[in-house]
């Protein structure tokens, strides 16, 4: 079974810590992670902050797994994020835009959404 997740919650959010439990839930049970989508105030979880744990905490698990986490570039340029520069974009995550989020709409059997 392929999943994505749309992750919209802030990384000081509870919906983000549960977000990140359930996408190790997925992999554990054996399913496929398709494409992780982060969009409106998740997408601070991909800006490298060593003040903010729970980023930290999702960085190391996209690497570790070596997910497709995909990062709303749009979101990111309303919140000042990654215009100038992707320096501040933590590895393994990618800018990219809404089209991306309606591919793994079509290719995921189920699709779960975390935050407001």
């Amino acid at each position: 079974m392929h999943y994505s997740l749309l992750i919209t919650a802030a990384p000081d959010e509870p919906a983000a810590l549960t977000a990140l439990h359930t996408a190790r839930a997925v992999l554990e049970r054996g399913h496929e992670l398709y494409r992780i989508f982060f969009y409106r105030d998740g997408v601070r979880l991909a800006c490298v902050d060593p003040l903010c744990d729970r980023a930290g905490s999702w960085q190391q698990f996209v690497h570790e797994q070596n997910l497709d986490a995909t990062v709303c570039s749009g979101a990111s340029a309303r919140r000042g994020l990654f215009e100038q520069s992707t320096d501040n974009l933590a590895p393994g995550f990618e800018l990219a835009g809404l089209g991306q989020w309606v591919d793994a709409l079509a290719a995921s059997d189920r699709i779960l959404g975390f935050g407001a």
